[in-house]
């Protein structure tokens, strides 16, 4: 058993979530019973992800995507019914956004550069850029890449034959790109794409790569678990709603 403000408290140090400007609270977002055992580990906050975890007996859900907004109490629809479960079922819900796409470590960016096996890696707006020795050829790099999201319809626009110098960022970070122009980057990894993503790419000479907003964040939630079983003795399940985007 483990306190959940313990938790975190904890966790707001170690993902230092007093530098971001988020635009939804890090941290216990709706409040449960206080000692917990299990956590269900997810990316989004959503009513089958929430029904999975009453299945599990989870005391607390640990996700990427929680409620966004804050400073505002408005509960209708959807979000109603959705907060509804979550406290007939006396469940804590802690989400964690910004901090989790940053943190060059457990991070959602870092997990998949350390994955992706890349070195010298260093902070990249809330993402990392990182690199090989040498250039490797992009078939290579593209088989690296579907092992590690565990996926073949990785969205594509490659415009070079080779790969070595790679920035990362998850999620809907597309509009970055403009800030890889006259740089060493030669490829880009992210989770969406937009219309003119493609003309930009091509024009300035960057492999754009789309793996998928939720798959490029399932890293950090899956860390975060690792640390929760460690540190605190936790049982922890990662529940996978998966979503295609």
């Amino acid at each position: 058993m483990a306190n959940v403000f313990e938790i975190e408290k904890y966790l707001n140090e170690l993902l230092e979530v007093e530098k971001f400007n988020d635009f939804c609270f890090n941290g216990i977002q709706i409040e449960g019973k206080s000692e917990v055992k299990k956590v269900a580990i997810g990316v989004s906050f959503n009513l089958e992800f929430i029904e999975k975890a009453i299945e599990e007996n989870a005391d607390m859900m640990f996700v990427h995507h929680g409620i966004f907004g804050k400073n505002f109490f408005k509960l209708r629809g959807y979000l109603k019914k959705r907060v509804e479960w979550v406290i007939k079922n006396d469940m804590t819900l802690m989400g964690y956004h910004l901090p989790l796409d940053s943190h060059i470590e457990y991070g959602n960016n870092g997990q998949i550069a350390k994955r992706l096996n890349l070195k010298n890696i260093i902070p990249f707006d809330y993402g990392v850029i990182g690199e090989y020795e040498k250039e490797i050829p992009f078939s290579e790099f593209k088989e690296k890449m579907e092992e590690v999201f565990q996926r073949k319809d990785l969205f594509i626009y490659k415009n070079k034959e080779y790969v070595r110098k790679i920035a990362i960022i998850s999620g809907g970070a597309s509009y970055i790109i403009d800030a890889l122009e006259n740089t060493e980057v030669d490829t880009f990894i992210t989770g969406e794409v937009k219309e003119h993503i493609r003309d930009i790419a091509k024009e300035i000479g960057i492999n754009y790569i789309n793996a998928g907003h939720y798959t490029t964040e399932t890293f950090g939630v899956k860390a975060i678990g690792e640390i929760l079983e460690k540190k605190f003795g936790l049982e922890t399940i990662f529940i996978d709603v998966y979503n295609e985007i």
